[in-house]
């Protein structure tokens, strides 16, 4: 039978803010940090820059490094390895599915919880507890948590996989991620939903000059959820071999309607 840890539950709520956070963020910043202007050998201007990353996490950049693609999709899970996927262009102009995963999620977490161990207590015993007992324990949790990630980023193992994609199906990615990030609204977090997402989902575009990004803690909103799933569907169907464009171009031109098999 599994337990559940007061202890384990303050530092994740502290950290994820799973029971208190229903705030979905949207972003607009510049494309570039830096940015010039240059000329191709056609006489035509082009700009070119150094890649605005300054608001993605950690781990964000650990799977996709200091450059943004055309079109991110990230998901962070509570209980397992990061993930996701974004588009690129290589030297030849050719579109490029990038999948990036933490491979060593719970191996990661093992080693930093022996290096910076936390208190357990079951829910059971909380209020037997005297107050200052259970202030304790969470003060000492809430201090090795912030540790115990430092740890984990530095065990991670990123595996990553590529697969050459038609300019169709990258542009009706981007326009379907661009209109989906400017249309959001979220609603209310339901009660029975509250412990039934248990991640956070990031949409991210470049759009002209500036990249846009929409974060969502809980997928509440019936379109974020499906394009989310459409996402997830595509990662498990380029790491399993199984990958169909047809599908996928499909299920994005009838989005909103039944999913794809």
């Amino acid at each position: 039978m599994k337990k559940v840890y007061f202890a384990f539950l303050s530092c994740l709520i502290t950290s994820y803010g799973i029971a208190q956070n229903t705030e979905f963020l949207k972003r607009v910043e510049n494309k570039y940090i830096v940015s010039t202007i240059k000329k191709d050998s056609t006489g035509k201007e082009k700009i070119e820059g150094r890649d605005n990353v300054r608001s993605k996490s950690v781990v964000e950049k650990l799977l996709f490094g200091n450059t943004n693609g055309n079109v991110e999709f990230y998901v962070c899970p509570s209980f397992e390895g990061a993930y996701g996927f974004r588009t690129v262009r290589d030297s030849s102009d050719t579109f490029l599915l990038e999948i990036k995963r933490i491979a060593n999620w719970k191996e990661a977490a093992e080693e930093a919880e022996k290096k910076y161990p936390t208190v357990g207590i079951p829910l059971t015993l909380i209020s037997s507890l005297p107050q200052n007992i259970v202030n304790l324990t969470t003060d000492h949790n809430n201090a090795m948590w912030p540790l115990q990630e430092e740890e984990r980023l530095k065990l991670y193992k990123v595996k990553s996989s590529s697969i050459p994609i038609s300019n169709r199906l990258a542009e009706k990615l981007h326009a379907k991620f661009v209109s989906f990030i400017d249309d959001f609204k979220a609603k209310e977090l339901e009660p029975d939903l509250l412990m039934g997402d248990g991640e956070t989902t990031v949409f991210r575009c470049i759009v002209d000059q500036e990249i846009w990004t929409l974060s969502i803690p809980f997928k509440t909103e019936e379109k974020a959820r499906e394009l989310s799933d459409l996402c997830k569907r595509i990662i498990e169907d380029a790491e399993a071999g199984r990958f169909d464009e047809s599908k996928y171009i499909g299920r994005l031109e009838d989005y909103g309607q039944e999913d794809c098999n």
